[in-house]
């Protein structure tokens, strides 16, 4: 189990050079990457992923550095033009294919045998440009008329495993509901065959929706607020029961005109059966949780469950300030979503050998009887894989590359917190400068 993302970055990297690959990195009707140009498929790929948030012309020059190869002229322009040709699409493929191997082997980690998946949503910043405008509209409030350009981003995690599986990027006024329908219909494609189960925050509690997880038999976990079903909850005789939601004619009619084509399946079904868990959270507020989880699963068990979902906020803050997730190349769409999809990628990668890296370090850690079980520096651990990336990715001979990851692992391991449990506290916005001295860049 230790070690084997080697092998995944061996095949990663001959997936680079096979010459079928460019049929994905086509946009429809062109013939892009079909003759030999200054830049090749597989070297604007690795530029794209190697990029840490500098001006294209230092990118450029420093790709070029890396590759032993300084004298070679491109314009930006040139550049620029081949990058517009490139379908954005190619990187969630990459991803996919990246994680193939690990989901199809014995490795992941499960919660009493599901594997453990939070979906969210989260706004991203996209340059502000009337193109992005058009794609993905304004985030405005009453103080500013057009607001600022703000994608909507939808994010598949995998919890204990710690990659992203999937991210759906769209205009601001999409549903969440419909991305994480687009995110769970990857999890085929993926070719994950374990059962899941879906932790949602509140939001998603829809019929329509729980349908939806039904049909594609996916078991959920969702946070209700506090005027979701009241009228089923109050009827509850217990804090932890099965409960009835019917279809009711105003509810289906909700359903009818958003989604005509499930209307009369739900109409026929007539109500759905789930359970309903209450608690109480440590503020004294109702922590009231929805599943289709079965009763040997206690009302504690899903609370702490529901806790697990904060790893995929924590990762929204990882991809946007650790990883300059939203220092889009330009101005234009095209370059959003293929910065976006490239540095999911590169975190999945990164994590891959922080996975390994991080058993390393427990290990140590319970050997020499530490307090706490210790793990890697997140952000040490990006650095150092954007520093040595392409020279690993780069490296022609297979056994040089293994020696190199190894090399990068054993730094990585060096780096290492202790992970403690905090106290529960209540979220605050807190007013703080641009620049914190407890978090600065890594590259």
């Amino acid at each position: 189990m230790i070690k084997s993302y080697k092998t995944r970055f061996q095949k990663f990297s001959a997936l680079l050079s096979d010459p079928e690959i460019a049929k994905y990195a086509r946009q429809n009707g062109n013939h892009a990457f079909s003759r030999k140009r200054k830049m090749p498929l597989k070297d604007m790929l690795l530029c794209c992923l190697s990029k840490k948030g500098l001006t294209t012309t230092f990118e450029l020059r420093n790709y070029f550095k890396e590759k032993g190869d300084l004298s070679m002229q491109l314009s930006v322009q040139g550049y620029l033009q081949q990058r517009k040709r490139l379908n954005p699409e190619i990187f969630p493929y990459l991803n996919r294919k990246y994680l193939m191997d690990f989901y199809r082997s014995d490795e992941p980690r499960l919660w009493k045998g599901y594997l453990l998946i939070a979906i969210d949503g989260s706004k991203a910043e996209v340059p502000n440009s009337k193109d992005n405008r058009e794609a993905f509209g304004n985030s405005g409030n009453q103080h500013s008329g057009k607001g600022q350009v703000r994608a909507l981003v939808s994010g598949m995690y995998d919890v204990l495993n710690h990659f992203y599986l999937d991210i759906e990027i769209e205009h601001i006024c999409i549903s969440e509901n419909e991305l994480a329908k687009r995110n769970l219909k990857q999890l085929k494609k993926i070719g994950i065959r374990k059962p899941v189960v879906a932790v949602f925050d509140r939001g998603y509690p829809s019929l329509e929706f729980i349908d939806f997880l039904e049909t594609e038999g996916i078991h959920y976990l969702i946070r209700l607020s506090s005027n979701d079903y009241m009228a089923e909850r109050k009827r509850m005789q217990s804090a932890d029961e099965k409960v009835i939601l019917k279809h009711s004619s105003a509810r289906l009619q909700k359903i009818r005109k958003k989604h005509p084509e499930r209307y009369e399946q739900m109409q026929k079904k007539g109500s759905t059966l789930v359970r309903i868990s209450k608690s109480t959270l440590p503020s004294g507020n109702e922590l009231a949780l929805m599943t289709d989880l079965p009763d040997t699963i206690t009302t504690e068990e899903l609370a702490d469950l529901y806790y697990q979902r904060w790893e995929i906020e924590k990762k929204y803050n990882t991809l946007k300030n650790k990883m300059k997730f939203e220092s889009v190349t330009g101005k234009a769409t095209v370059y959003v979503h293929q910065d976006f999809w490239a540095q999911v990628l590169v975190y999945n990668m990164v994590q891959d050998i922080r996975n390994s890296a991080d058993e390393e370090d427990a290990a140590a850690g319970r050997e020499n009887r530490n307090k706490y079980p210790m793990h890697t520096n997140e952000n040490v651990a990006i650095g150092l894989f954007k520093e040595t990336m392409l020279k690993i990715l780069l490296e022609p001979e297979e056994k040089k590359r293994i020696k190199k990851l190894g090399e990068l692992q054993e730094e990585m391991e060096r780096y290492v917190l202790p992970i403690r449990e905090l106290p529960g506290k209540e979220r605050r916005k807190n007013i703080s400068n641009k620049y914190k001295n407890n978090q600065k860049s890594s590259f």
